[in-house]
């Protein structure tokens, strides 16, 4: 290829780095207006990722030269026009959804009906077509132009073009060294900069931060920057509303089948007389998502945004505005995860009490349990309700207890679970779990001892009482062990049990979620406004016929329905595509027919894990 051909492409690179440059930023745009420093970064971002998109087709074309210049230039044309659309529809779905382009949107732009039912403006085909075709023009041109330039001379020199790149090298390793250090230090406006760049590369320098003596903040916020739509409609109360109090006991990784009489029999006995759920769901994982879930009735995937803009729930606002008194207590710790950030934003650090300074797990157990007792002790005294929030470790891995909870003597006696392998883990899992299972016993009976109070003093007759887990905890039942891993049945499938003031008991085998607890209590409470105001959850003593659920972890969110499971990738999780499962979670045996059976109900979540944003495109 000549000089006058070489020339051409450089400034044909060279414009279409303009447009990719103005298009990220464009995308990024409130983050320019941020401050100093977020201005810096996302000007940092826009210059290193539109090269960085660029690259590919500018190696390409540049193979190409020692062909033609007239291939590389076709080469050239349709490598920018792919990009600038596929940068055109990520901005789209991320206004829309939260999400960028991954697998799950690949699937649907590939399956027939998909691309129709992303939104009404894309529905239609010929428009598609329109767009892409005044794309190609468009580049036909500048490079006619650029080359009619470069026989003038009017073009970029091989020595700014080295230069160039040679700058974009080294900012691009100052870009994501910056961005590690952002989440070392946890600050927030490279974090949330990045998260709205599609296919942003999320660099870990925690070793290095160490080297460093740069102390490492237990944070991993990758959050969407504000944008939150929540709740649609002012909360509003009827004018005699109930104001019951609460007794609200979650613990750490409880699956759903210790509730037994011989493991559990203080929570057994309780649900006698209370509403017990059996087929209840966790809407995560993982601690975050799942407590996130039973407060806000929201899926999980809101959990990032909702915390960058440190936004609390409209369930625990109502109480505060209505004058209760609050006792809250953890054996974990109210900052990580950050639910004084979330659930309890609105309030200040003192009277978020967290106990866990004690040698074990079990130890912190029993001190916030005479905590919780004894405030709810000195609450019942003045005329103002209650809410009383425990939070119980001791199920947590490496699973503590104390000699006198062994109900499972054959349990491994020294466990460090950091140095098992997965041969030891196999090996030992029935003793791992024997463990777990002495620490579930334990925590048995620390609830029986509130329930033993709950009875002298007779507070049924006035408090909503709710004990589950956070989430769930799996022994190699689909081939994990523990939590936060994989969205197995077996690491969400948490007990249920409900105390509500005349509202009966009864065992239920229907399906029900964490996301369910606001939809049911509030509209008790005298809420008038519609429960999909502010949750997507269902009345849990109600069932609801063919409902699916949601649950989610870091990176995803699966639909649950009566035969099929769908993982669905909802952050920068690649082109991985959705994946289908049984709802016990096997593989499918015909994928297409069910990808096909469930595409209305797929885009139905899609609503459901955007509805609270504010439409920005």
């Amino acid at each position: 290829m000549t000089a006058i051909g070489n020339g051409a492409l450089r400034t044909f690179w060279l414009g279409n780095f303009v447009v990719i440059a103005m298009l990220l930023a464009a995308m990024i745009g409130s983050h320019f207006e941020a401050g100093a420093g977020s201005f810096l970064f996302a000007t940092l971002v826009t210059f290193c990722y539109a090269l960085l998109f660029l690259l590919p087709g500018l190696i390409l074309t540049r193979l190409a030269g020692f062909l033609s210049f007239w291939l590389a230039g076709l080469l050239g044309v349709i490598y920018v026009t792919l990009l600038i659309f596929m940068l055109h529809i990520d901005a789209r779905l991320y206004a829309m959804y939260g999400f960028h382009f991954n697998g799950f949107v690949w699937n649907l732009l590939t399956t027939p009906g998909g691309l129709a039912s992303l939104d009404s403006s894309t529905s239609s085909y010929l428009d598609v077509a329109i767009k892409i075709a005044f794309l190609v023009a468009g580049q036909v041109v500048w490079l006619l132009v650029c080359r009619l330039a470069a026989a003038r001379r009017w073009m970029l020199s091989r020595r700014v073009l080295k230069r160039t790149l040679l700058a974009w090298v080294v900012l691009l390793v100052v870009c994501q060294l910056s961005f590690g250090f952002s989440r070392i230090v946890d600050w927030h406006p490279a974090v949330a900069t990045a998260q709205e760049v599609p296919f942003f590369i999320h660099t870990r320098v925690r070793g290095l931060a160490k080297m460093l003596g740069i102390e490492v903040v237990r944070q991993d916020a990758y959050v969407k920057q504000g944008w939150l739509n929540y709740p649609l409609a002012p909360i509003v109360s009827d004018d005699h509303p109930w104001s019951p109090n609460f007794i609200w006991l979650v613990s750490e990784s409880l699956r759903a089948d210790m509730l037994t009489p011989e493991i559990m029999p203080n929570l057994w006995k309780f649900s006698q007389s209370a509403h017990r759920f059996t087929n209840h769901y966790s809407g995560g994982n993982g601690t975050r998502q799942g407590v996130f879930s039973m407060f806000y009735g929201l899926p999980g995937n809101y959990w990032f945004p909702f915390l960058n803009a440190q936004r609390e729930p409209v369930f625990i606002q109502l109480l505060q505005d209505r004058g209760y008194q609050f006792g809250l207590y953890t054996s974990s710790d109210f900052t990580y995860p950050e639910f004084n950030r979330t659930v309890f934003a609105r309030f200040p650090a003192s009277e978020l009490h967290t106990h866990n300074s004690e040698p074990t797990t079990w130890q912190n157990d029993i001190y916030n349990t005479k905590a919780l007792l004894a405030f709810i002790d000195e609450a019942r005294q003045k005329p103002s309700p209650f809410f009383a929030f425990m939070f119980f470790n001791s199920p947590h891995a490496r699973y503590w207890f104390p000699d006198y909870s062994v109900i499972r003597p054959d349990y491994l006696k020294h466990f460090n679970y950091a140095r098992e392998d997965v041969a030891s883990l196999k090996r030992d899992m029935k003793k791992i779990k024997n463990r777990y299972i002495n620490s579930v016993h334990f925590l048995d009976m620390q609830l029986g001892k509130i329930f033993a109070y709950i009875q002298k003093q007779d507070l049924r007759k006035d408090t909503i009482i709710i004990i589950t887990g956070d989430h769930a905890e799996e022994f190699m039942d689909e081939g994990r062990w523990g939590h936060n891993s994989e969205i197995h049945n077996a690491q969400i499938h948490t007990p249920m049990v409900l105390w509500i003031p005349g509202k009966g008991h009864g065992v239920h085998d229907y399906p029900t979620s964490h996301l369910d607890f606001v939809s049911t209590i509030m509209p008790l409470m005298g809420v008038t406004t519609p429960t999909a105001d502010y949750s997507e959850g269902d009345n849990l003593l109600t069932p609801t016929p063919g409902r699916y659920r949601l649950s989610a972890n870091w990176d995803h969110v699966a639909y649950i329905g009566s035969h099929y499971k769908v993982i669905l990738p909802t952050r920068n999780a690649g082109l991985t595509g959705p994946e289908y499962l049984t709802a016990d979670d096997k593989p499918v045996a015909n994928e297409a027919q069910a990808r096909e059976q469930l595409q209305g109900k797929i885009m139905q979540v899609l609503k459901d894990i955007s509805r609270f944003y504010k439409k920005q495109y």
